[in-house]
């Protein structure tokens, strides 16, 4: 028996065993919540390569499975990464309880989770690029929805991954056969330019960010937040692997100024319109490339702690999107228009609704006492020294996305259309307050999260000495 298969396996029936309960997603949140947690634990404790005794009886759990001549293998270079995938994925499928996204979202959002973590564990990891793509085409099941069939953000999607899949293979075609260094400057030079275009596309950055509007206009905002946290991690990830592995690449001159500027353009970018949009779907869009813009000026540090802070960082995101999707969906399953007048007043119909979805983009801008602070903070003090220009981009992010966060409070406080109360059950109701709970906790205590996340990529020797 060995580790990837039974990772996989597993993965794969839990997705079909939600697929069965139609019409019940209360149990298909609970299997799928409570099988990744399992997972997780399986692949951040379980024994490797050593015989242990389950019941009496010796076991032996191996690191490496071989198939169709590729080797999948979890050891401790990925493993941390692998559990906080798989965490994450918990940590969603719970909240889906409240948000109620179309089933889609259980059975193929687990085949996505098996698909991102097969591309952590694939070896050569260039074949990653593979797993994304499979992933990609499971984002577009879980967006599409019996409400909107024809879903023109999903597609998009796809299309634009699948030319990053092509960009990345075509450029580990390259690293492999025609022997790229940084004695071969022409050939680096080539390599390099269809990297970065393949990474463009993974980190949405404008121009290849069209999918990403529509899909927040249509789909419902979980399953949003879903797609998004898995193809980012999995991208950030997949982009560490790359600097890791190939000494030329992080000697490319100019390379991580390069990344710094592209952050920048996509932090004004995306504050610039988050504050000029007239629905809250598309505040949370743009709000959302302006925080990968962030992410990439981490990066663009190019130092470990930097890298750290973007690793942190993703790990944030899953806790502010996923307070934001559980309020916005509370709020827009009984009124369905996120129009700025659409919603006005919908903080007395639906209190705690209304309170998650706007600390939820709170923390995404930055607000003190949120979970997104601490790491803005840390970031911009390491900027300070390094890129003052790139300090002033998270400021201008910080102003940008807040007011926008002011604006829709203001919204939300008005006066409203209607006298309804939207009530709660009591497990909305702790999942909800849970959710706000846990986003003013880490920005109190920035420790109980940044460390273990910043595990996920201890195996990476070259960028973290």
């Amino acid at each position: 028996m060995n580790a990837p298969f039974v990772l996989l396996t597993v993965t794969g029936a839990l997705a079909i065993s939600v697929a069965l309960p139609r019409n019940r997603p209360h149990a298909q949140a609970a299997i799928s919540s409570i099988g990744s947690i399992l997972l997780a634990i399986f692949a951040l404790w379980i024994t490797l390569d050593d015989p242990f005794e389950v019941l009496g009886l010796a076991v032996k759990i191996t690191s490496t499975w071989r198939i169709l001549g590729r080797a999948l293998i979890l050891d401790e270079s990925n493993r941390a990464a692998v559990g906080f995938l798989y965490l994450a994925g918990a940590f969603i499928f719970g909240g889906a309880w409240v948000a109620r996204p179309n089933r889609n979202l259980y059975y193929v959002g687990l085949l996505c989770l098996g698909s991102v973590a097969a591309s952590f564990l694939i070896q050569p990891f260039l074949f990653a690029a593979l797993f994304l793509e499979f992933t990609a085409m499971g984002a577009v099941l879980v967006l599409v929805s019996p409400e909107n069939p024809n879903h023109r953000g999903g597609l998009r999607l796809l299309i634009l991954y699948t030319l990053a899949m092509m960009a990345i293979l075509i450029a580990g075609w390259m690293l492999d056969n025609l022997g790229v260094t940084s004695a071969t400057p022409e050939l680096a030079h080539r390599a390099t330019m269809l990297l970065a275009l393949g990474f463009a596309v993974i980190m949405a950055v404008p121009p290849f960010h069209l999918w990403l509007p529509p899909a927040a206009e249509k789909a419902n905002p979980y399953a949003l937040s879903f797609v998004t946290i898995l193809l980012q991690s999995a991208g950030l990830f997949f982009l560490l692997r790359f600097l890791d592995s190939y000494t030329w690449l992080r000697e490319v001159p100019g390379l991580f100024e390069m990344i710094r500027w592209v952050g920048i353009a996509m932090v004004c970018f995306g504050s610039m319109l988050t504050i000029a949009q007239r629905t809250f779907s598309k505040v949370m869009a743009y709000a959302l490339i302006t925080d990968f813009g962030v992410m990439l000026l981490a990066v663009g540090t190019g130092i470990p702690e930097g890298y750290r802070l973007a690793l942190g960082l993703s790990g944030v995101r899953v806790v502010n999107l996923a307070v934001w999707a559980m309020g916005s969906a509370k709020i827009l399953h009984h009124r369905g228009d996120d129009q700025f007048q659409a919603l006005q007043g919908a903080a007395y119909r639906s209190p705690l609704g209304a309170a998650s979805a706007l600390i939820g983009l709170a923390s995404m801008a930055g607000f003190p006492l949120t979970a997104g602070f601490p790491g803005r903070w840390a970031l911009l003090s390491k900027l300070a020294k390094i890129d003052p220009l790139a300090g002033w981009a998270i400021i201008l992010a910080f102003l940008c996305v807040g007011a926008a966060a002011l604006r829709w409070t203001n919204a939300l406080l008005g006066s409203p259309l209607d006298e309804r109360v939207v009530s709660s059950t009591l497990t909305e109701t702790l999942f909800l307050v849970g959710g706000i709970a846990m986003c003013i906790l880490l920005g109190a205590f920035p420790q109980l999260l940044y460390p273990w996340v910043t595990e996920a990529a201890a195996g990476m020797a070259q960028l973290f000495p």
